[in-house]
């Protein structure tokens, strides 16, 4: 091992937010794996363009790769956020550079994140088609997309069609065509359709079609790294990359970017993770098994169910960035995410009364069949209940219900008033 990674164990790790220590742990595990692999970085060279026999090994050992990448740079980057700043601009020169500041580092962490992503996607992908077979066919036709994308270049901005890329194309079509002996091409979730075309004639599955094909096989902790759709998972991170003037950008707080850290530092742990299981790796004392036990404990603490909601009902009351709603109805997507149709009781942010909201946006606040015994309980009088419409409660159990919303908002307002001069004085 480098003499620059320091040796640490995954009991030393604090809780929190990742460090130093942390990614020379995702280095460690990498490098545990990779020991399982038989192969070292001048066989994996070598065999860097040997059609037909490429494998598990090479693939797991080129993600594995990627991972200590984004491990070290992580650690590189680590003094820069050992402290927020202490002083923030007070002019607009100022100010309009720290934001440009912060805008670059989280179009350097979005790049880690949908790399890692894309990642998973395929690792999860291989576990329904874990054969060397389906591994040296997958590497083919991503080889062959690239010879084809230089020969269309040649041919659509020169007028002209280069013999030895053509070559390589017919080398790797030809490879191919090898590949597919005894390959069911219907298993190959990597290419298009139902029945893909033989012989290097298929086309590669679009990424959106593969996360979702990932998501359904996913397990809670994978979901939960993914961001659960793929519009947080890809899009909003391709958007920091790519140009989006007029877009919706985004502002990120200092705060943001550290702990967009740990998020990039947890998916890789997952990746190390699904590289174990592939590897059928069932070791219990390394560093990459300690990570892998860490992360499921934290989906049991609550951090899945905290996201995805199964304890809401209709009837309850909830909180929607920051308005009060009571649930009306709810549904289940086919990738078995819930959704909540919700009635506003706070102001409407754009004038709809009722919307539709992903179960990841909401938060319940009040259980409704709890708040219903609560009142009717108060009402009993010598054991008995009064006579009143299910109708008149429910109008009850809402003006309570704002009503103590609107008391706990303006408390948090008047905490925040208080606390700001002391922020000022503190600068």
């Amino acid at each position: 091992m480098n003499d620059m990674i320091k040796q640490v164990s995954i009991d030393e790790i604090e809780p929190g937010l990742p460090d130093g220590d942390s990614f020379d742990l995702l280095i460690h595990a990498a490098d545990e794996l990779r020991q399982t692999l038989s192969m070292n970085d001048r066989s994996f060279t070598f065999m860097s363009r040997a059609h037909n026999l490429r494998g598990r090994r090479h693939f797991v050992y080129s993600v594995l790769d990627e991972i200590e990448q984004v491990a070290m740079a992580l650690k590189l980057s680590d003094e820069s956020f050992s402290e927020a700043p202490r002083d923030e601009p007070d002019d607009e020169v100022g100010e309009r550079l720290l934001r440009n500041a912060f805008a670059a580092v989280e179009r350097e962490q979005a790049l880690h994140i949908r790399r890692l992503t894309e990642i998973l996607v395929d690792l999860i992908n291989f576990s329904e088609t874990n054969s060397n077979a389906h591994y040296d066919h997958y590497l083919l036709y991503r080889e062959l997309a690239e010879h084809r994308a230089r020969q269309d270049d040649f041919d659509r901005y020169f007028g002209c069609k280069n013999l030895n890329t053509q070559s390589s194309i017919d080398l790797a079509k030809r490879s191919i065509a090898e590949a597919e002996r005894g390959l069911n091409l219907t298993s190959c979730w990597y290419l298009q359709g139902a029945n893909p075309k033989t012989n290097g004639d298929a086309k590669i599955e679009s990424f959106q079609q593969r996360f979702d094909k990932a998501i359904c096989l996913a397990s809670k902790a994978e979901r939960f790294v993914l961001g659960f759709y793929y519009g947080r998972a890809y899009r909003e991170p391709s958007q920091s990359i790519h140009l989006n003037i007029g877009g919706l950008g985004s502002s990120p707080s200092w705060d943001a970017l550290k702990a967009r850290r740990s998020e990039i530092w947890i998916l890789a742990v997952i990746c190390l993770n699904r590289c174990r299981r592939l590897l059928n790796v069932r070791s219990r004392n390394t560093v990459e098994a300690g990570l892998s036990k860490a992360m499921t404990q934290l989906m049991k603490t609550g951090m899945f169910p905290g996201y995805t909601q199964p304890t809401i009902r209709k009837g309850d009351f909830v909180s929607v960035f920051g308005q009060l709603a009571e649930v009306v109805s709810a549904r289940k997507s086919k990738f078995g995410y819930k959704s909540f149709r919700i009635r506003y009781l706070s102001k409407p942010p754009l004038g709809h009364n009722e919307d539709w909201y992903p179960a990841i946006f909401v938060v319940k606040q009040m259980d409704g069949n709890k708040t219903r015994n609560g009142i009717l309980s108060r009402l009993t009088s010598n054991g008995v209940r009064p006579r009143i419409s299910a109708r008149r409660v429910r109008q009850v159990m809402r003006q309570n219900a704002l009503a103590l919303w609107e008391q706990v908002q303006s408390a948090a307002r008047e905490t925040k008033r208080r606390q700001a001069p002391t922020q000022v004085e503190k600068r």
